[in-house]
């Protein structure tokens, strides 16, 4: 039987992730997108879409959320005799500590790799939304001989976003420097976080990071590799986005509200996005409901207005409320009356009756989970 000769690693590491309101008590990797699905659904379904069947997620803290949305990984058909879907935690977090970098964390469950009996391996991450075929970046990376592949897109908007992303410095076709987005430039080469190895070099660079203590993280130590070693440059054409903090979040969202660009990740032929299942009733549109260029979930309830939003699960929004603009993630409720634009809801939110909230379009106004306004 076949075996594909890839195995997979997620890095969950959030040391560069700029902290908000919505990532307090869950991993930004599982933060909704576009009502049903989780941030981290975008790469397990890249990776899977290409047969792999041997993945690791590296988490750094507060996994409960993500042990419950991933689960034994059959929705991603990971649920497996042999390999399969596996989630690694780091130890820290039981000290409210947290280590530095995240070499230390894929070290502690080196076993997991050194089992492992495909040839390469992917190391990649949730925060760069794209779609792709994992496959044609495997045959490249074998058709160049190279020692390891990195994945890059150039991008025409790098002097306003990717702030702070790794940009790749090319001349003649191979990288010559490593560096950051600081949006001086409209063109850039912007790494995707994703490289792809031989597993035995992969395993001989984590134990020289270790017995040196040079790299505290993955990113450093393969960026390394790249200028030391013979490296392929896959470049990338598809859409991509960084979700790093509430302003990329908000925009990737708006982004799916954009035809082309939600046919481009939900309608690719090679990649089919999935998430966990959740039978619920369709949701009820009210005689006294408008709702205009948004995405809305199953099991709500629209009675008043929405424009240019999200909807997720269970949300009610009652009559004559209205909802522009913003982001409203499960079992929020907008009263009678109420009116809300640019603002972001988390989970079991109330916004009650005639109340009246307005945010700025950089600055939304983000309510905690659980609360009542």
């Amino acid at each position: 039987m076949f075996r594909n000769p890839i195995m997979a690693i997620i890095n969950l590491n959030e040391d560069h992730i700029r902290k908000n309101d919505l990532i307090l008590n869950r991993p930004l990797a599982t933060l909704p997108i576009a009502g049903r699905y989780r941030l981290i659904d975008f790469i397990l379904s890249n990776i899977t879409a290409a047969g792999i069947t041997n993945v690791g997620i590296f988490a750094q803290r507060k996994i409960r959320s993500l042990n419950d949305h991933i689960g034994d990984g059959s929705t991603w058909d990971l649920d497996r005799l042999v390999d399969g879907l596996y989630i690694f935690s780091n130890r820290y977090e039981l000290n409210e500590k947290q280590a530095v970098g995240d070499i230390q964390n894929v070290f502690e469950n080196i076993d997991f790799i050194e089992r492992s009996n495909q040839e390469y391996i992917l190391v990649t991450n949730p925060y760069f939304i794209f779609t792709i075929n994992f496959d044609e970046v495997l045959d490249a990376h074998i058709s160049s001989q190279a020692d390891i592949t990195a994945l890059y897109k150039t991008v025409e908007n790098a002097d306003v976003d990717f702030y702070k992303s790794t940009v790749y410095n090319v001349n003649n076709g191979k990288i010559s420097s490593i560096g950051k987005n600081m949006c001086s430039s409209k063109e850039r080469n912007i790494s995707m976080g994703c490289y792809l190895l031989n597993r035995e070099k992969f395993l001989e660079l984590m134990y020289s990071a270790i017995e040196t203590g040079q790299y505290n993280y993955l990113d450093n130590m393969l960026q390394s590799y790249m200028l030391e070693s013979e490296c392929n440059l896959y470049r990338y054409n598809g859409f991509l986005k960084a979700v790093t903090d509430i302003k990329s979040y908000r925009e990737f969202n708006n982004a799916l509200l954009d035809e082309n660009i939600g046919d481009e990740i939900f309608q690719n032929p090679n990649v089919q996005i999935y998430t966990k299942t959740k039978d619920e009733a369709p949701t009820f549109f009210d005689s006294t409901s408008d709702v205009k260029n948004s995405i809305v979930a199953s099991g709500c309830i629209i009675q008043g207005k929405v424009k240019n939003s999200i909807i997720a699960r269970k949300v009610i929004i009652g009559k004559d409320a209205v909802v522009e603009n913003s982001i409203l993630l499960q079992n929020t409720v907008i009263g009678e009356g109420a009116y809300i634009n640019n603002v972001i809801t988390d989970k079991n939110v109330t916004i009650q009756e005639k109340k009246k909230l307005i945010g700025d379009i950089n600055m939304p106004i983000i309510i905690k989970k659980g609360e009542t306004i």
